[in-house]
């Protein structure tokens, strides 16, 4: 198999090395750290007062419909929130401001939302199968539209994520008869990339927050029911820290099969009403913490974070003044406020509101 330096001086245009060249070079020359693993302890919980933060509903409306949040960011005082095949803005006040995308519109003109992005104050929709990207601003106008085709070896990008003056990207499966890799890097000007050496995809099942970059550049990198959290170093896609939920974690024989059969195992085990731990999602990055949610063995969604230097992982969850409310696993950073999603389980049919905190509050 080539080495990612050989590639780089075989296989991709004068342009997209320089690029790539220019990435790569950031990674340090130091020895891979090995991976660490933290136990997650469920009886000790801290709890967090509603007082603490404060809650902002959604609203609702047939066009402000939202799902469940895959991707969210904030601009200034607008909240920009992709749900499904759906774009919206809101208000910090919750008020729905505009629709950029619907899934009707998504599917006429786009076929697919593959990811969406932010990008210099635009909102970045990916469209893997027609290899596009449409940049929209807030209004839901469209500023520019680009087509793409990468030279690469094993390269075609599912979710493409800025970075490092370029990009990097989940790799898209390309079938059991073929190994590719998980992660690939793509040059900023789309025209070229090399696949992550480290780790191959096994089947297609993606999720939405599968990548999440920190204000330093660390990539940390996660899939569907599996307890290890990874992260890129020099070049590779290596295992980063293990999670170990105890007695109502996937069992190691089960942890070992595909993803379809964890999650047939999981679903099997809330159909059964029998206690299961762990599905860790929306992991972050900050300031030498990593944040993620988590399943405790109750089926309740707690708020985990791991301090990298004293190697500790403490639980959160929201007492809420009314019982009606439960948190939900999306859950954003941005500018250190943490966003943490939940819904009223009296009133289904309306959107999910954003409990809101200053995440310097969790001490």
């Amino acid at each position: 198999m080539k080495t990612i330096k050989n590639y780089l001086f075989s296989s991709i245009t004068a342009m997209g090395c320089a690029t790539l060249m220019s990435m790569l070079m950031s990674f340090t020359t130091e020895d891979k750290t090995t991976c660490k693993s933290t136990k997650i302890d469920f009886s000790n919980v801290t709890r967090i007062s509603p007082s603490e933060g404060r809650i902002v509903n959604l609203e609702t409306t047939d066009d402000s419909r939202v799902y469940d949040i895959a991707n969210f960011s904030v601009y200034e005082d607008t909240f920009v929130i992709r749900s499904r095949s759906n774009l919206h803005t809101f208000s910090s006040a919750g008020k729905h401001i505009a629709c950029i995308l619907q899934e009707k519109k998504v599917a006429d003109a786009h076929g697919i939302i593959s990811n969406v992005f932010f990008e210099d104050r635009t909102v970045a929709v990916h469209d893997f199968n027609q290899k596009t990207i449409s940049r929209y601003n807030l209004k839901g106008e469209l500023v520019s539209f680009q087509e793409y085709k990468i030279t690469g070896e094993d390269v075609f990008p599912v979710h493409i994520y800025p970075w490092n003056g370029g990009y990097i990207a989940t790799n898209a499966y390309g079938g059991e008869s073929v190994e590719r890799k998980t992660l690939c890097f793509v040059s900023q000007e789309l025209n070229a990339g090399i696949a992550i050496e480290g780790r191959s995809l096994t089947s297609g099942r993606g999720i939405s927050d599968d990548i999440s970059i920190d204000e330093q550049g660390n990539v940390l990198y996660h899939e569907l029911l599996c307890d290890t959290l990874f992260t890129v170093e020099e070049g590779w896609l290596t295992p980063l820290l293990a999670l170990d939920f105890g007695t109502h974690a996937l069992p190691r024989d089960v942890a070992q099969k595909d993803v379809y059969e964890r999650e047939d195992y999981v679903a099997g085990l809330y159909k059964e009403g029998r206690p299961f731990a762990g599905h860790p999602a929306f992991c972050q990055r900050i300031d030498g913490m990593i944040y993620f949610t988590c399943m405790s063995p109750d089926w309740n969604v707690l708020l985990c974070r791991y301090d990298e230097k004293k190697g500790t992982t403490r639980l959160f969850a929201v007492d809420f003044d009314h019982p009606q409310y439960i948190t939900q696993a999306p859950f954003f950073v941005k500018d250190h406020v943490a966003y943490w999603q939940i819904r009223d389980k009296n009133n289904a049919s309306q959107n999910p509101s954003l409990f809101i905190f200053d995440l310097n509050r969790l001490k």
